[in-house]
């Protein structure tokens, strides 16, 4: 889903003039990034529930309400000072939010809960890599109407919800920490934020990061065909690397053969549907000669005309055999048809099994 990059307001210090010394004093260059104070809070119990390969998992994670408080309360706006020039910020914005240094406890007990699933379902580095993007997907997406500015992860956990780079950064700053290679991917002309992670190819445009949608369900490496308001991505993004490790993501061969089958699929449908058209048509013109030439025959018997009767029973016969090998190529087509449309529908349901989908897809089209 499309959401509104956020406005940041880059405010610059000037630099003040001591008028009666005679000389000018001027600020140091810089750039102040958000950062939390911690406030008071009780802590707060948090609990998601998801499903991943499956089946339904939980995770339950008691958060300091200080650090909620503080992070809530905090600007998410940079302050530029001195002679900084004006993009110089960007690079470090995001992941600035990210390893904002009260975060580590609360990233510590968050993946401690994850780590219990993935130990529990015996997963690799691909699957715990795709059961982490999983949880960020099932949180809700939700675009703040006043305040299109970040929100630090702790406050996206607490919530339940965000936008692109809300999820974005809660789902990076978790794979960064669990030791993968991932990077914030701004599309500034669209407006929007995803987040790759290191594969073992180009990778998306050219970057060597798979493409990972947090705002809605979709695998490791998928692209939707849109987001909100009909907006396509065409631009090459920007790249922001997170301070994460060297681990990569090496199914994505994997998710192109799934959505290559699926394309198929669809393909052979749509083809598929065009022959059902013609064979419907076909299958009406048959029964109107059948049911005409019934009516005919029906005629001939009720008149006590046996013998004319007899003579056309052959070609009406001929005619049923016709209509019932056009009935079994119509309804072999649809059968071909149904069978495509399972493959669409296997995958749209299985966004969050990648193993038990490829398994199922694939094994379909060979």
């Amino acid at each position: 889903m499309r959401t509104i990059l956020r406005v940041i307001t880059a405010s610059v210090v000037a630099a003040l003039v001591a008028v009666a010394a005679g000389c000018a004093i001027s600020l140091p260059d810089g750039v102040i990034y958000p950062s939390i104070t911690l406030a008071e809070g009780d802590p707060i119990p948090v609990t998601h529930t998801f499903t991943f390969e499956g089946a339904p998992v939980s995770i339950t994670v008691t958060v300091d309400g200080g650090l909620y408080a503080g992070a809530s309360a905090a600007p998410k706006t940079v302050t530029r000072f001195g002679n900084a020039r004006e993009n110089d910020w960007i690079e470090d914005y995001y992941p600035a939010f990210v390893d904002e240094q009260h975060h580590e406890p609360f990233y510590t007990d968050v993946l401690a809960a994850l780590r219990a699933i993935r130990s529990e379902c015996g997963l690799d580095d691909d699957r715990y890599a795709e059961l982490l993007t999983v949880f960020a997907q099932s949180l809700t997406y939700q675009t703040d109407p006043v305040d299109l500015s970040p929100k630090f992860p702790v406050e996206t956990f607490v919530e339940g919800q965000g936008d692109c780079d809300d999820k974005t950064l809660l789902l990076g700053a978790l794979l960064a920490r669990e030791g993968y290679d991932v990077a914030v991917l701004l599309f500034e002309p669209e407006e929007h934020v995803a987040l790759g992670i290191r594969g073992t190819g180009e990778g998306y445009e050219g970057t060597g990061y798979e493409f990972i949608e947090t705002t809605a369900p979709a695998f490791i490496g998928m692209v939707p065909d849109s987001f909100a308001d009909g907006v396509t991505l065409s631009s090459t993004p920007r790249v922001l690397g997170l301070s994460g490790g060297a681990a990569r993501y090496t199914s994505g061969d994997q998710v192109r053969a799934i959505l290559e089958s699926r394309q198929r699929a669809i393909d052979t449908a749509l083809g598929l549907a065009d022959d059902i058209e013609r064979a419907d048509a076909e299958l009406s013109r048959l029964e109107s000669e059948v049911r005409s030439a019934r009516s005919e025959l029906e005629a001939l018997q009720a008149s006590g005309r046996i013998a004319e009767y007899n003579a056309r029973v052959g070609a009406y016969n001929a005619l049923v055999d016709r209509y019932n090998a056009a009935a079994g190529e119509r309804n072999a087509l649809a059968e071909r048809y149904n069978a495509m449309t399972e493959v669409d529908r296997i995958v749209v349901e299985g966004l969050a099994d990648r193993v038990g989908t490829y398994a199922r897809v694939v094994g379909m089209l060979q």
